[in-house]
């Protein structure tokens, strides 16, 4: 991959990271609680209702696109032999970079502003961090990041791995330190005649 596909493949990633995070917060603020509400009241409801559930509920859904999405990279960088672990590894710090930077200077910003409100609800898929681990807002954001970033690369790996296992041909794994047949064998020998003195 050239440096202007793994720019363009990095920032179209990290895009896709923040539109994703902004569809997991209105879900899990707006979607989810109204399709809860339709439930008979009872302990079930308030229960589904609770903050950190739906925190739960919006980091499952980044999960949701991001893991098949990087499935799916890592089988096209297989077939077109543009895999690269420096590249992958270099997005993924960046997207968590991008989204992460801005969690350090949420204290700065005055309590019940603004800002509060977009701290709130941009780093909602995290809150669980915090309630149930009893993590600091800049911690549970950086691990929550992490984890995601962690599934991703995994996946990624599993789909390359997958892809060359079944394609060996393709990828040319035999020509680059693979077993050789015996076909291979017999064509870098010569017939000796044992016979002749």
């Amino acid at each position: 991959m050239d440096s202007l596909k793994f720019l363009l493949y990095t920032l179209a990633r990290i895009g896709l990271l923040i539109a994703v995070t902004a569809f997991a917060v209105l879900v899990g603020n707006v979607i989810y609680p109204v399709i809860v509400s339709l439930l008979p009241e009872g302990s079930a409801r308030d229960t589904l209702m609770n903050e950190t559930l739906r925190s739960v509920v919006s980091f499952v859904i980044i999960l949701a696109f991001l893991v098949p999405l990087f499935f799916d990279d890592g089988k096209k960088h297989a077939a077109y032999e543009i895999w690269s672990s420096v590249n992958i590894t270099l997005t993924l710090i960046f997207m968590v970079m991008v989204c992460f930077v801005p969690s350090i200077f949420r204290d700065s910003f005055e309590q019940g502003g603004k800002a509060s409100v977009f701290y709130e609800y941009a780093y909602f898929p995290y809150l669980w961090l915090q309630k149930a681990a009893g993590l600091d807002f800049v911690v549970s954001t950086l691990v929550g990041l992490g984890l995601i970033a962690g599934g991703a690369y995994g996946i990624y790996l599993l789909s390359y791995k997958r892809y060359a296992k079944q394609h060996p041909v393709i990828l040319g794994g035999q020509k680059r330190g693979g077993v050789q047949t015996v076909e291979e064998e017999d064509e870098g020998t010569e017939d000796v005649n044992l016979l002749e003195e």
